[in-house]
């Protein structure tokens, strides 16, 4: 049951039903048109939506008050309806296209994606699921507003005294001050990139290790750079990524159902794009 569910074909031959039942509904209301009825089903998709919303299910009193509104709603679009209100209005043509969506997106929905499923996605989408380079770093500042053109000078002469690893020296007093931490301890590239911009922050993988280097610029001025600790980057599993991938692979998934829709729904018009030029043109 579960593999027929997933066939694409069986997705939009129900969609295909769904809209067959939608419109059979409208045509056979039409005789009726004065009687509005507030199916169990319209009520049962009141309390899902309302549920969906608020975490919780509605009281009576909110119930009731769902009903009127959808009574009041129903009688706004059949009142408004036959004055011609909905021609070529806009805001109900974008509505009118989101409700279709919306159907084709519900059909999708009927197959949970399997183990498989995602493993495939993850796989053929290595670059969006990967953990970050993180590092765990010291930086000594130095300004070029407040030093000028002896910048690079003073940051390669504090590099010959950092090398000595003297105990008594503090790297701190070396530099400039800088609304930025002097330390960093296991933060992403991305966060490192944030902070101190991202060039400085792609030079921190050609660092050496346990020892001080530089000048390292930034959109700030240069840097003296002692990585402590590098934990490179690697492609994340599925374990490790799962709730991103599940929610990746259903927006994939309801984004094709809505293009092949289109794209179906296509086939049996007549589309023709008038071009600037007065020349018309196929789609």
């Amino acid at each position: 049951m579960n593999r027929w569910l997933r066939e694409p074909l069986l997705h939009f031959i129900a969609l295909g039903v769904v809209i067959f039942i939608a419109y059979g509904l409208v045509g056979e209301g039409e005789p009726d048109e004065r009687d509005i009825v507030v199916t169990r089903g319209q009520q049962a998709h009141l309390v899902t939506t309302f549920t969906r919303t608020w975490q919780r299910p509605p009281t009576q009193e909110e119930f009731d008050a769902l009903v009127q509104d959808w009574i009041r709603q129903e009688i706004a679009w059949r009142e408004g309806s036959a004055m011609g209100l909905d021609t070529d209005d806009i805001v109900i043509r974008r509505r009118m296209r989101q409700k279709l969506e919306l159907l084709a997106e519900d059909v999708v929905t009927l197959a949970e994606p399997t183990e498989a499923d995602l493993q495939a996605f993850l796989e053929a989408n290595p670059g969006d699921y990967v953990r970050e380079p993180r590092y765990s770093l010291r930086q000594v500042y130095f300004s070029p507003d407040r030093r000028g053109e002896e910048a690079a000078r003073d940051a390669e002469q504090a590099l010959v005294l950092l090398a000595t690893d003297d105990p008594a020296l503090d790297p701190a007093q070396l530099g400039d001050p800088l609304p930025l931490p002097y330390q960093l301890d296991g933060e992403s590239e991305g966060a490192v990139a944030r902070q101190f911009g991202g060039s400085f922050a792609a030079a921190l993988s050609d660092l050496p290790e346990g020892e001080w280097a530089g000048p390292v610029p930034s959109g700030y001025g240069l840097h003296l750079v002692r990585v402590e600790a590098r934990d490179p980057g690697r492609a994340l599993s599925l374990d490790e990524a799962r709730d991103a991938v599940v929610r990746d692979l259903e927006h994939r998934r309801r984004q094709d159902a809505i293009d092949e829709l289109y794209e179906r729904l296509a086939g049996s018009y007549s589309i023709t794009v008038q071009p600037l030029d007065g020349e018309a043109t196929g789609p």
